[in-house]
């Protein structure tokens, strides 16, 4: 063997070893890589339990009932204003909208509770009510809800079959590739931004600053909004172009800890983007992605679709 060849053979014998030696990762890098995984995998274990849980889980859905004013009545005969399941009492009452102030009167018979206690009139508090008034009849839960478009009655079944033969929600497989660092783009005041809702409505909501993000070098943007609820949290509705095809069609959400308002940059991770209810239940009121927020990409990570679309 001439000098030459076994010089070239000893270098790609010395490069081999040192590709072999970058690509396997350290046991550092491994234990690391495996604590993200099960992190993850305890935050959809997390979801799971919530869509399992027979009072937060949107798969007890079985009615929205959008009242007008006056008297409305409700149970299972189909004579009612209010069609109720079938296992209700064929009447059970009646609820009363008068100028924004709703009431119900219970009928003969009929055991519905609230705290416990059984009821026979009361006027009800809605949900953007902090003394929300939560009613129920046998495994049905009841309680109003206000929109922009109304007073609605939400009815809940605890033996809905939807939720008792729930499976768990399927997920893109985790990569942590997927969780990324953003720059943020503060404004010096919250700007509005409206959202739209599935039920063809509009919500003004206050976004105060752009999250923005790269993923192959392009330059990606999203728009989160303050809670609501003012929760020190940050909602972010996007659509990509997974939606309709391996994820919901009406697009999916993160949540994200509220930074510090100036912090130039923050993680958000797509493992952790979610289904909104409506994903799950026709009954659901759900807010939609606004145009600012339609990625060009397909972010495959996250929640996938689950059963049919609604």
């Amino acid at each position: 063997m001439t000098l030459s060849n076994y010089s070239f053979k000893s270098i790609l014998l010395v490069l081999s070893m040192f590709s072999l030696c970058y690509c396997i990762p350290s046991e550092q890098e491994q234990e690391d890589q495996s604590a993200y995984i099960q992190t993850i995998q305890a935050w959809q274990e997390s979801r799971n339990e919530e869509m399992r849980d027979t009072t937060s889980s949107w798969l007890n859905l079985v009615g929205l009932h959008w009242l007008e004013e006056g008297e409305s009545t409700f149970g299972s005969d189909s004579s009612n204003t209010l069609l109720f399941p079938d296992h209700s009492p064929a009447f059970a009452g009646t609820f009363t909208l008068e100028d924004s102030v709703l009431s119900l009167q219970v009928a003969e018979g009929v055991s519905i509770l609230h705290k416990g206690q059984a009821v026979k009139d009361m006027v009800l508090q809605h949900d953007m009510d902090p003394t929300t008034t939560y009613l129920q009849m046998g495994s049905i839960n009841i309680h109003a809800i206000s929109r922009p478009e109304g007073i609605a009655i939400r009815v809940k079944d605890s033996q809905n079959p939807d939720l008792v033969n729930f499976k768990d929600i399927p997920n893109f497989d985790i990569k942590a590739d997927w969780q990324l660092e953003a720059q943020l783009e503060w404004y010096d005041q919250p700007i509005p931004i409206m959202i739209p809702t599935v039920l063809g409505s509009q919500r003004m909501q206050k976004c105060p600053a752009l999250i923005v993000f790269e993923v192959n070098g392009e330059r990606h943007e999203l728009y989160p909004y303050d809670s609501f609820y003012g929760d020190p949290v940050w909602t972010v509705i996007f659509s990509d172009l997974t939606n309709g095809e391996t994820t919901y069609g009406g697009g999916r959400f993160l949540s994200l800890d509220a930074p510090k308002p100036g912090t130039p940059s923050m993680l958000i991770d797509f493992n952790k983007a979610y289904n909104p209810p409506c994903a799950f239940s026709a009954f659901a009121t759900c807010p939609v992605p606004p145009p600012e927020n339609r990625l060009g990409l397909a972010i495959a990570a996250g929640e996938k679709m689950y059963g049919e679309m609604h």
